[in-house]
């Protein structure tokens, strides 16, 4: 899968001309190798997209993440993941809690858990297991929680260098600790049954 990423530690992100272009190639390339195309875009402080919609219309699969105002109230956070997940263009919930477990760390941001969780499993959204070693988001209560709930899960590197792919054991090995079927996940499917999921979120 090549995913264009616009998170904002990565840089200065991609600007809508960009990431058509991008889309365009990965299109071309997908007819010979079977890619898909997707991006990973901010969720805004008001639950809205950083991108344009038209254009991630046009993606196969996006992730919607929250990367800036970390330390809003619970309610507020609440609601901004809720709007987030409720947008037709959004197929999973990127790393949860925003948390940091290495070097100086970064706290959870505080959220109301069982309401994201339950919108994503009633609008059949997937929750990002995240592998890089200083996310492992979300921890392991939260993880349980998303079990207990029934939601789906997407297992996934947030590999910003192809080196960096290899931490997709982690997330694995946590995943199965936690005893998650098989057929809620998504990294499971095959490419026809992924597009036709993230395809059934825009009806």
């Amino acid at each position: 899968m090549e995913t264009f990423r616009r998170a904002a530690e990565v840089g200065a992100g991609v600007d809508p001309t960009a990431l058509a272009e991008q889309a365009r190639t990965a299109g071309e390339l997908g007819h010979e190798y079977l890619g898909l195309t997707g991006i990973e875009v901010d969720i805004l402080e008001d639950g809205s997209l950083d991108q344009d919609e038209d254009l991630l219309g046009e993606l196969d699969v996006m992730v919607a993440s929250v990367h800036s105002k970390l330390r809003m109230e619970s309610h507020a956070m609440t609601i901004r993941m809720i709007t987030a997940l409720a947008n037709l263009h959004v197929d999973v919930l990127g790393h949860c809690t925003g948390r940091l477990i290495k070097g100086r760390g970064r706290k959870e941001s505080e959220f109301g858990a069982e309401p994201v969780f339950a919108a994503c499993r009633e609008l059949d959204k997937a929750v990002e297991v995240n592998c890089r070693p200083e996310r492992l988001d979300p921890p392991r209560r939260l993880l349980a929680l998303v079990d207990e709930m029934g939601c789906k899960i997407a297992i996934d590197t947030d590999a910003h260098a192809p080196s960096q792919l290899a931490w997709q054991g982690y997330g694995c090995a946590r995943v199965a600790e936690t005893g998650i079927r098989g057929e809620r996940i998504v990294n499971a499917y095959s490419a026809e049954e992924l597009l036709a999921w993230t395809a059934a979120h825009a009806t």
